[in-house]
C-alpha cells in the first residue's frame, strides 16, 4: 500500500495544490467559484495537450550537452525508453512535476496578472496531466478493452518501438496532425 501511495502521489498532490490555490485565490470574487474557475480550468486543459507534446517532442528527447541538464530534463525518459514496461520509469517523478508547475504557474501569472486565473488554469492542467499520468501507465501495463486507450497504445507503442521521433501526443495525436509527426499509416 505504502509503495502505491508513493508511485501515485502526484495523484493526490496536485488535486489538493489545485484545490487550495483556487480557494486561496477566490477569496472576494463574487459568484460561485466552480463556475468563475470553470472558463480557465478548461483553458489549462487545453494548454496541457500542447505542453504535453511539446516536453515530450522538444524537452524529453533533448540531447543537452550539459549532464547536469540531460540528468534533470530528459535521463528518467531516456530510463523509460528503455525499460518501457517498468513501473517504476512510467510517471513523471514529482519533484520534477513540481518544478516544472512552479516555472508554468509564474510565466501564466506574469502573463495573466491575476492569482485566480493563474490557479485556474493551472489546475486544469494538472487535470490534463494527471489524465496523461493514468493513459501512460494504462498503456504500458494493462491489457485496454477501450477503442480509445487500444488508439493511445498503438500510436505510443509506434513512438517507443518504430520511431521515437513520431507520435509525440500520448493522450491526444491533436499536435502530432499539427506539427506532422503523426505516423503514416500503411496502405493495404
Amino acid at each position: 500500500m505504502k509503495e502505491r501511495l508513493v508511485r501515485f502521489r502526484s495523484f493526490w498532490v496536485f488535486p489538493l495544490l489545485g484545490v487550495v490555490l483556487v480557494s486561496l485565490t477566490a477569496r472576494g470574487r463574487p459568484g460561485s467559484v466552480l463556475v468563475n474557475v470553470l472558463p480557465f480550468l478548461l483553458i489549462g486543459i487545453v494548454a496541457w495537450t500542447l505542453l504535453e507534446y511539446g516536453f515530450h517532442r522538444i524537452l524529453l528527447h533533448a540531447e543537452f550537452r550539459s549532464p547536469i541538464m540531460q540528468k534533470f530534463i530528459n535521463a528518467s525518459h531516456l530510463r523509460h525508453h528503455a525499460a518501457p514496461r517498468d513501473p517504476d520509469q512510467i510517471l513523471v517523478q514529482l519533484s520534477f512535476a513540481l518544478v516544472i508547475s512552479a516555472v508554468l504557474y509564474g510565466a501564466i501569472l506574469i502573463a495573466t496578472r491575476d492569482a485566480f486565473v493563474t490557479s485556474g488554469v493551472m489546475s486544469g492542467v494538472w487535470l490534463g496531466f494527471l489524465y496523461y499520468e493514468a493513459v501512460h501507465y494504462r498503456v504500458h501495463l494493462s491489457l485496454a478493452h477501450s477503442a480509445l486507450l487500444q488508439q493511445q497504445r498503438r500510436a505510443h507503442f509506434y513512438h517507443h518501438f518504430s520511431d521515437s521521433g513520431k507520435c509525440f501526443g500520448v493522450t491526444s495525436p491533436l499536435w502530432d496532425y499539427v506539427f506532422g509527426t503523426m505516423r503514416r499509416r500503411s496502405v493495404s
